[in-house]
């Protein structure tokens, strides 16, 4: 195990998180691969670090002191960011990942190779769509066709992804031209008006793009986001109080105290990318809020009955403040993005409900530590709710809005894909609460949970002041999961070194593996 986090050899965006008010995600298909590697090697200045991240971060933080001792506005820090990771499949463009394990494993030296170099992970290999459409809890049909594999050999259709953020869109936009023109220019051609490679490196596929709403750090149901990020020994504070302990780094980091993955020693300081593209519902959000608050039994004194629904379907009110700290109102500042709170005693949910949004994906006081770990990096996308839509109480097509969630840890199966499955998804998680609650369990996470046709309903037990409880309330599906892929995030030394460089299987025989 790696036991120096060296921040000049960590992709910035995994940790501390790239500065952005606006991001572009650019999916992109390796059509040349020899070609690829070259021009990767001389992208890799481009590539922002965690260590000019942290740079990043203290120029604004300089900025903000500055226009508070002024008493004006502090200005925004463009600050461009790049980052670049890659899908199983992309890897194997690079001749450093093969799907047929059977073949390798007959051949002697192929067989050495593959132990001692491909990532481990079968849901790394297998991408999302088969991990979560073919075995999990995924419509088909709600997916965004550009996720799903194509053709009649069903390949899929991203190898990688290349990240560009900055506060300033203009600067953004200038930074995404220059990255395609890396990539994509004739060589030699002018810089200033380039001509386009008639056999190109890559074929940028599709891209997404996001940007912070005018209330910035809310997503679209007007939440703050963001709140609760792990801290981690060697690179976080301390935390204090009732705040979940600091994790080990190679929770995230892959080759890192904490670590039980066994990773190649080329992915030392990667992490696992899981992009998530999650439309969300909200004027319907809205209208079950109205709806349906009458119905709980902690909101027949509120002043504002369907904010206090939400703020325990989601966990918190929506300035941040944990309603485990207080359960009728967001009025206390100090509490505002608390974290000093653990839900105890863990056999009662009067202040927060067993299946609320943030007590499913972290409970705290049920676990003696946290073992299912994820930094989440999302940005919202798409349009503010039309006053059209709001008169209606219903999405407009026209209109999609929602949240490109992103995350980063060691291992899909025990991050992104346990918390989604096992326990946001998981009516009976927290586990041991059926005494306190009912038969029917604690209930699905009412904001990120998913059920198929054939599953029990949705809903969720509520405090009621009974013990057990006896109330529970149906609930509707207001975030749409429309797919996304699995990425591995490489370390600075591994794209300079063993990525870009010769393939790992017999070029005459890599199209077979």
């Amino acid at each position: 195990m790696a036991s120096v986090i060296r921040k000049a050899n960590i992709q910035g965006d995994i940790w501390p998180g790239l500065p952005k008010r606006f991001q572009s995600f650019l999916f992109f298909r390796i059509k040349n691969p020899d070609e690829f590697k070259s021009r990767l090697q001389t992208f890799i200045p481009e590539i922002t670090t965690a260590q000019t991240a942290c740079e990043m971060k203290e120029i604004i933080a300089k900025e903000k002191a500055l226009a508070r001792s002024q008493n004006r506005p502090a200005k925004l820090q463009a600050l461009p960011g790049v980052n670049i990771s890659f899908a199983s499949t992309g890897l194997k463009e690079l001749g450093k990942f093969t799907f047929d394990e059977a073949t390798v494993k007959r051949d002697r030296k192929l067989n050495t190779i593959f132990r001692n170099n491909q990532l481990r992970g079968g849901r790394f290999g297998k991408g999302m769509y088969d991990d979560l459409v073919g075995e999990g809890w995924d419509d088909p049909q709600e997916i965004r066709e550009a996720y799903k594999p194509f053709g009649d050999e069903k390949k899929r259709l991203i190898d990688g992804v290349i990240t560009v953020t900055s506060s300033l869109k203009p600067d953004m936009i200038e930074k995404v031209r220059r990255v395609k023109e890396h990539f994509l220019k004739e060589p030699g051609s002018d810089p200033d008006n380039y001509t386009l490679s008639k056999n190109p490196s890559i074929e940028f596929a599709f891209k997404r793009e996001g940007q912070t709403r005018p209330e910035k750090g809310k997503e679209h149901f007007g939440f703050q986001d963001g709140i609760s990020q792990p801290q981690i020994e060697g690179l976080d504070p301390e935390p204090k109080g009732k705040e979940p302990k600091a994790v080990k780094p190679g929770l995230i980091l892959c080759g890192h105290e904490g670590d039980k993955m066994n990773q190649p020693k080329w992915a030392a300081d990667g992490s696992f990318l899981v992009f998530r593209d999650l439309q969300q519902l909200v004027p319907e959000f809205d209208k079950f809020m109205e709806d349906n608050a009458h119905k709980a039994p902690f909101t027949k004194d509120s002043p504002n009955p369907k904010e206090k629904l939400a703020a325990y379907l989601m966990g918190r009110w929506k300035n941040g403040t944990p309603v485990d700290e207080s359960p009728h109102d967001d009025g206390n500042p100090d509490l505002h993005n608390s974290n000093n709170f653990d839900y105890r005693p863990i056999h009662k949910h009067d202040r927060c409900p067993f299946a609320a949004h943030t007590r499913k994906m972290r409970p705290r006081g049920d676990l003696d530590d946290d073992h299912a770990v994820i930094i989440r990096r999302g940005i919202t996308y798409g349009d503010e709710v039309t006053p059209e839509e709001k008169a209606c109480q219903k999405s407009d097509p026209d209109h999609d809005r929602g949240l490109l969630f992103v995350c980063y840890q060691s291992d899909i199966n025990n991050g992104f894909n346990f918390l989604t499955t096992r326990w946001a998804s998981n009516h009976h998680f927290p586990d041991r609460k059926d005494t306190f609650v009912g038969g029917a369990g604690p209930g699905i996470d009412a904001i990120v949970g998913q059920r198929q046709s054939h599953h029990p309903p949705r809903s969720i037990g509520l405090p009621d002041g009974n013990d057990p409880t006896e109330a529970r309330m149906d609930l509707e599906s207001w975030v749409v999961h429309k797919g996304g892929e699995y990425f591995f995030t490489p370390s600075i030394e591994a794209l300079k070194n063993y990525l870009t460089g010769p393939s790992d299987y017999p070029s005459a025989r890599a199209s077979k593996l």
